[in-house]
């Protein structure tokens, strides 16, 4: 059993507003006047709108990349220390995840510099994971703690997919990206403690045969999201069995709230129906999509924030790359 002592997370300066969005994507693209397109949501963005859709270098991407995402990691991991009362010496255990963006050496090393853990801290740079990159690290502190129960875990996501958006590129993968995807940080403290938000077990699963639905293809431009339309489908049509089959293994009960990456709504709906959950169920993942958008491998960590603290069990689920589901039996216990 591991537990969530803290939680932060921290936002770029630049708010895109829906109609903002349209208009800035419209100028660019005139065709897409009067066609149907992703609803927009409020998100949020490292560089003003304007200077997000001119045309940029792999190069230009990385250097962008190199200035902000150090930044809003730091933010969110001292928001999250403080929130569990911890000195950035006591961590023995950073996780730090992304997937928009490369840092060589590793964003954890410029961390530990930055604010002042130890140099014997352990290190667990997460890449390629995308969306499910937070449900991977929490699954991966779990894991930690078992081993070493007296550690804290600070796991730290960051994500810049603006930085990916290339204004040459029609596909609608690039379009739809365009509308849900927003920047920023979130991060975790992680103890044995039996307290709050608990983390019971945790699971990965891969779905064979989906490798080609989500990911990025990597060109000299730069990276190009894969969004394919079918995943929506495949996760309502696969996710019940995988979640039937944690159930059983970890001996979970009855579900009485869940924590999603904010993949976005049609996302939420194939979730809620593969588990044939109320309308509401998903209403806190839901919130934080429109009001955030989505933050790839950040996003349940905003997610899992922004629960209520009323007792009871739950399930965290991200999906990404693979197609993989990441998943977590959560317990919040009363008192």
């Amino acid at each position: 059993m591991s537990s969530f002592l803290g939680f932060g997370t921290a936002l770029p300066a630049h708010r895109v507003g829906a109609a903002e969005s349209v208009a800035a994507l419209e100028a660019v693209w005139p065709r897409l006047r009067g066609v149907a397109r992703p609803e927009p949501v409020t998100r949020y963005t490292v560089e003003p709108i304007e200077r997000v859709v001119r045309p940029h270098s792999l190069g230009e991407a990385m250097t962008a990349y190199a200035e902000h995402a150090p930044r809003l990691a730091r933010a969110a991991a001292e928001r999250a220390l403080a929130a569990a009362g911890l000195d950035p010496g006591g961590v023995d255990l950073v996780i730090s995840v992304s997937c928009t963006g490369y840092l060589v050496p590793s964003l954890d090393v410029r961390l530990i510099a930055e604010m002042g853990m130890r140099p014997d801290v352990i290190r667990l740079p997460l890449t390629e994971l995308g969306c499910s990159g937070g449900g991977a690290a929490v699954a991966a502190a779990h894991r930690h703690l078992a081993a070493y129960p007296q550690d804290r875990v600070l796991i730290v996501a960051v994500e810049l997919p603006s930085l990916s958006f290339h204004p040459e590129d029609r596909s609608l993968d690039n379009l739809t990206a365009a509308f849900v995807f927003g920047d920023g940080a979130a991060a975790a403290v992680l103890s044995d403690a039996e307290a709050g938000l608990q983390v019971i077990s945790a699971g990965s699963r891969l779905l064979p045969g989906s490798a080609q639905l989500l990911g990025f293809d990597l060109r000299d431009t730069g990276f190009h999201v894969v969004l394919d339309r079918r995943l929506p489908r495949l996760i309502e049509h696969r996710l019940g069995e995988v979640v039937d089959d944690f159930r059983h293994r970890h001996e979970v009960g009855p579900l009485d709230f869940f924590a999603v990456h904010a993949g976005g709504p049609r996302i939420f709906d194939a979730v809620a129906a593969a588990l044939d959950l109320p309308s509401d169920a998903l209403e806190v993942s839901r919130r934080v999509f429109r009001q955030v958008g989505n933050l790839s491998s950040a996003s349940l960590l905003f997610s899992l924030a922004a629960l209520p603290e009323t007792p009871g069990e739950g399930l965290a689920l991200a999906f990404g790359p693979g197609v993989t589901v990441e998943l977590a039996h959560l317990r919040r216990g009363r008192g």
